[in-house]
């Protein structure tokens, strides 16, 4: 590797749909950012609160706004990529913000690590309550702060999520277009879905130190979306295997996270109150009790509890 450092070009997609009480706030936190290398495309998905207008008040000729009807957080982001000038797509959704040193720790990830196809830092969680908490990997690179994810899919299992989020991540043009972007029409882990599409044939690289905030509970939360169906990215990873378009070592590591995922649904439909489909998918998913078999009990369990008693707890810790 070079030890040269060379200052790239970030293209910035924020989807914006309903949330101009927050917008503002996002793209002050790029504006303030050390690194400037930067031009920023916001879609708006057909947002009705006039979120646009205060885009227009900004006087940052960097800033490109794309109006268009109503398709959705994926249209909007695949749009606004086609859109870009720049090699390296980043993503903020419009609620969340940026530490001031993102992007130039991002740069410097790309100069460390220039043939990952992703490059992912830590983010902070900030609930509707104050409190603020972020996962801690000082773990995962033997003390050194950045560094390649040997295996993305038992990193996700480990900490029973993706180590970044749609608002801390950028990632290379190219294969974000040749991967097809995210799936146009799913309402859920459509973002695992890419991140795992991409982790299957390219490195992910990834910085320990949170530098953005993600802010849970905000309007537009998907936690409580149900669909009686497989996950998407359940249904990518079972159909890699079948494929056999996976590396052999990282084989069972996916069919963890299918079942890490397969558990997630059934937590999910408990909780929406769709207790048939749950009970159905314990009965017929054996994979499940080999690798969560204490978690996939409490969920049989909570079943036997009276549905009025878990829909008026659901916001606490079931699981």
């Amino acid at each position: 590797m070079s030890n040269e450092m060379k200052n790239h070009f970030f293209s910035i997609i924020i989807p914006l749909y309903n949330k101009a009480e927050y917008i503002d706030r996002a793209i002050q936190s790029i504006i303030n950012q050390s690194y400037q290398n930067f031009e920023i495309i916001v879609v708006n998905d057909g947002s009705v609160d006039r979120g646009e207008k205060k885009i227009e008040l900004i006087r940052d000729q960097r800033i490109t706004l794309i109006n268009q009807q109503n398709q959705g957080v994926s249209s909007s982001r695949n749009n606004g990529a086609k859109l870009a000038k720049y090699d390296l797509l980043t993503f903020l959704d419009a609620d969340d913000v940026w530490l001031d040193t993102f992007l130039e720790e991002a740069n410097r990830l790309v100069n460390q690590f220039p043939k990952a196809a992703i490059y992912g830092l830590n983010n902070y969680f900030k609930y509707p309550d104050g409190r603020v908490t972020h996962e801690r990997y000082e773990w995962l690179f033997q003390g050194e702060k950045s560094g390649i994810i040997t295996d993305f899919f038992l990193l996700f299992t480990k900490i029973g999520k993706s180590p970044f989020s749609n608002s801390n991540y950028c990632i290379h043009k190219n294969i974000f277009l040749e991967e097809g972007g995210y799936k146009i029409g799913i309402k859920l882990t459509e973002d695992s879905d890419l991140w795992c599409r991409i982790a299957i044939r390219y490195d992910i690289a990834f910085h320990i130190k949170p530098l953005a905030i993600y802010y849970l509970g905000t309007t537009g939360s998907t936690h409580f979306i149900f669909e009686p169906k497989d996950f998407q990215v359940t249904i990518t990873l079972q159909n890699a295997i079948k494929s056999n378009i996976i590396n052999p070592i990282h084989r069972e590591s996916i069919r963890k996270l299918i079942a890490f995922q397969q558990l997630s649904l059934i937590k999910r439909s408990i909780l929406t109150g769709n207790r048939s489909f749950a009970l159905n998918k314990i009965l017929n998913q054996h994979r499940i009790i080999y690798y969560y078999p204490i978690s996939l009990l409490k969920c049989l369990l909570i079943l036997l509890i009276p549905p009025s008693i878990v829909i008026s707890r659901r916001k606490k810790r079931f699981f």
